[in-house]
């Protein structure tokens, strides 16, 4: 296969993952495929609907690689906007989509956790049925992983005690979580923010935001869940309306918003007092 891209990457991507760019970043991707005898093997994408799962999808259809399914994991207070785009990668690629509705084991798991710890178990309940699915039909596992996640950090452990070193080009395909006994495959796993957003713009890729707070710096959305101070259902009901009214005030004034409750609590990037003047005049029309 011959890649004739001129994507260059970012200094600290250059520097902190021995990646220049997107070409060499395809070659090493194939590369892997080939050890690991999984060239043949189709993949499960998980897509949330968001820059970096849409960006790895794009990424591995532009290497030829089979992608079975889109899963998109959705529950009761998640964002219509991130359905809807799945729905739109769905429709441009032509790929199945499968929606599965956790609500009820995301329900059952956070008793006695710590408000903490909720994004943690709504990953933690997403890759348990994913990694249910792809070994239903012997299938490799496709994330939107990014340099910015923790997952790196277990990623090179793994390196290091299978090669004695961190081969930084064997990062996007690997058994990590090594519990599953499955593979993964991070195509982003190397890349910085910065070589995320340049992908996406090669892809023509138009996300949609639903303009929530999220990551302060990177601008990483989630869903509103990431902002309660207690769990339980009838919290996540008033924190969906909540963030639901903010996000639409937001979105209508080009900023970013979200509300964390209990006691509610507005946050606005722009931090400004106008803003969340804005947002505190919409939802006193609630009482």
């Amino acid at each position: 296969m011959i890649f004739i891209s001129l994507i260059e990457f970012s200094k600290w991507t250059k520097e902190k993952r021995k990646l220049n760019n997107l070409e060499e970043l395809k070659r090493d991707i194939l590369e892997q495929f080939k050890e690991n005898n999984c060239l043949n093997k189709k993949i499960v994408a998980m897509v949330s609907g968001g820059k970096d799962s849409s960006t790895a999808l794009a990424l591995a259809l532009d290497l030829g690689l089979e992608v079975k399914y889109l899963v998109h994991f959705t529950h009761r207070w998640s964002w219509d906007i991130c359905k809807e785009e799945v729905m739109k990668l769905s429709d441009r690629f032509g790929i199945e989509v499968k929606f599965i509705d956790i609500t009820e084991e995301l329900l059952k798991r956070i008793k006695g956790a710590k408000p903490s710890s909720i994004c943690r178990i709504c990953k933690n309940i997403m890759k348990d049925k994913a990694v249910d699915i792809a070994k239903r039909e012997d299938s490799i596992i496709l994330t939107g992983d990014s340099a910015l996640e923790k997952v790196s950090g277990a990623i090179m452990n793994y390196l290091r005690r299978k090669y004695g070193e961190v081969k930084y080009n064997k990062m996007e395909l690997t058994k990590v979580p090594e519990k599953y006994n499955i593979f993964f495959f991070r195509p982003l796993i190397r890349l910085a923010y910065e070589d995320v957003l340049k992908l996406m713009k090669y892809y023509n890729l138009n996300i949609r935001r639903v303009h929530e707070v999220g990551d302060k710096k990177f601008w990483r959305e989630g869903c509103c869940l990431q902002y309660a101070k207690k769990l339980d259902e009838e919290t996540f009901n008033k924190l969906y309306l909540y963030n639901k009214i903010a996000t639409e005030v937001a979105r209508e004034h080009n900023f970013r918003a979200s509300v964390k409750y209990p006691p509610l609590e507005i946050i606005t990037v722009p931090n400004k007092e106008e803003y969340k003047e804005l947002i505190m005049k919409r939802l006193r029309e609630l009482e």
